[in-house]
């Protein structure tokens, strides 16, 4: 091997050695579409496909994401990321594909999102490509110029029929399904008007007033997550033709038309002016529900607003799950603490150890990766630190019994030192190959300072075949000249053979 393959082989041992150590390799995914945009509120799945390979586990992953992760080169699954808490599902992980379903999208939820997949071999895989999700909402608008109503989107719905539907005052027009999302002024009357796409029809557009009032029910708040015992608060603000005057408004819930004050001592009402607020205390898992204000009027007309406000009610928990650090033989653990829904409001957590407070952090998370951080842990959310979730245990191995922690320290200076000594080899090869470059240079100076006449040719000359030739001289104040030079040299031949070359038969 010449020295330059040698070389390049040093680079390829160094690429070896140091490469592994992130513990990541790349995956080639396909997905079924590159672009996605959906419907805020709605649900989406997101498909990748891979060649067959043998896992154990995976997730998915938001780039945008990154800031919250312990370090930015690893990635953190999606599902225990308290942004998403109650809405992400994976419904689907093989050996050659994997499906990220999230409900209930809201804006903040677009952004190019990866899959990370763990095989039997414990390596861990990265896609080369991902998906990059845009969410959207309906919007109606009048266009004067052809005299119709609009409903649009900023970008087209992947994976719907785009067929649109029409309501007046709340209520569906059947005999207006359009496809191409326009609505015609001459049939419009004073009145509002919302839209929704077919395949989403619960998820209505805010409405259009064509007149000087009309029938409206507006929610500051569409979704809220709390925690189980806690109190909870959302308002309404209402709207109403200006020949129609206001006898009752009330909350009831989407299973009943019921005035809510009237079957639960747990509710109380606050209003002012059109503002129309729920109070519910000590609320339970039952508890969850749509929630919708109704009013009526003095001659009997009433008037449900639309969606409504949808309360889930969710409790703690602390999530135990292995933590990908950089050194893949650290042992090392993260804490999530977890709801079934995403809490309201982005809330500050507090964690517990052994009773007692440690750390407050906005992320949900918490890492623990010392035999110092053995205990009995356990969050709550800040301001309400009377619903403190179940603890959870966490146990390190003790070091000084640890049979896997002595095998780790050698591998990791093993590792340490092997990488070591290739730079010290790739050095040594760079300092090297500069010696025998000016070396080489030097040789090919000397080969052109010698007299023609001092080359010997020897393809006509017998073989000479020499045991070993020894130089003793004294050069001192030598000179060269083109001419000739004068030598004091005495040369010692230990031993010369001379062999005639056989002639070819």
């Amino acid at each position: 091997m010449d020295f330059k393959g040698k070389f390049l082989l040093l680079l390829l041992l160094l690429v070896f050695f140091t490469v592994p150590l992130s513990g990541l390799h790349q995956l080639k995914v396909e997905c079924s579409n590159k672009q996605f945009c959906a419907l805020k509120e709605s649900s989406v799945n997101l498909i990748c496909f891979y060649s067959n390979i043998h896992i154990t586990s995976g997730f998915w992953f938001n780039l945008k994401d990154k800031s919250k992760w312990r370090e930015e080169e690893h990635p953190e699954d999606l599902a225990l990321d308290s942004d998403y808490a109650g809405r992400v599902y994976y419904t689907e992980l093989t050996n050659s594909s994997s499906t990220l379903t999230i409900t209930d999208l809201r804006e903040r939820d677009a952004g190019e999102y990866y899959l990370m997949l763990i095989t039997d071999k414990g390596e861990k895989h990265v896609g080369t490509s991902g998906i990059n999700l845009t969410v959207t909402d309906l919007l109606v608008t009048h266009d004067s110029r052809k005299d119709v109503l609009v409903c649009k989107t900023s970008c087209h719905v992947t994976s719907s029929f785009q067929r649109y539907y029409w309501y007046e005052n709340g209520q569906f027009l059947e005999n207006y399904q359009i496809f191409d999302g326009t609505f015609p002024l001459s049939i419009v009357k004073h009145a509002s008007y919302s839209c929704s796409l077919q395949g989403h029809n619960q998820i209505l557009s805010s409405s259009l007033c064509l007149g000087r009032s009309c029938w409206n029910v507006t929610y500051p708040a569409k979704r809220v997550c709390v925690l189980r015992g806690s109190s909870v608060v959302f308002t309404g603000i209402f709207f109403q033709p200006s020949d129609k005057i206001v006898n009752k408004v009330f909350w009831h819930s989407h299973k009943s038309f019921l005035d809510l004050k009237q079957i639960s001592d747990r509710v109380t009402y606050e209003a002012h002016d059109r503002n129309y607020t729920l109070k519910m205390k000590q609320v339970t898992e039952e508890d969850s529900d749509n929630y919708r204000l109704r009013v009526v009027t003095v001659d009997k007309d009433m008037f449900s607003g639309k969606p409504g406000v949808v309360l889930n009610v969710t409790d703690l928990q602390v999530r135990l799950s292995h933590y990908a650090v950089a050194s893949e033989e650290q042992t090392a653990v993260m804490l999530s603490c977890v709801t079934s829904c995403t809490l309201s409001n982005s809330p500050t957590y507090v964690w517990y150890k052994n009773g007692r407070p440690i750390t407050d952090t906005k992320n949900n998370k918490l890492y623990l990766i010392s035999s110092k951080d053995s205990g009995n842990y356990s969050c709550v959310v800040k301001g309400r630190e009377d619903l403190r979730s179940p603890e959870q245990t966490v146990a390190f191995p003790d070091v000084d019994n640890c049979s896997g922690c002595a095998i780790r320290v050698p591998i990791i200076i093993g590792v340490t030192i092997a990488t070591i000594l290739v730079l010290m080899i790739i050095t040594g090869a760079l300092w090297m190959w500069r010696i025998k470059s000016k070396s080489d240079q030097n040789h090919d100076r000397t080969e052109d300072l010698k007299p023609k006449s001092a080359q010997v040719h020897l393809s006509h000359q017998d073989d000479i075949h020499y045991s070993s030739i020894y130089f003793s001289s004294s050069t001192k104040n030598s000179s060269l000249s083109a001419a000739g030079q004068n030598e004091h040299t005495s040369v010692q031949y230990a031993e010369v053979n001379f062999r005639k070359p056989t002639a070819a038969i």
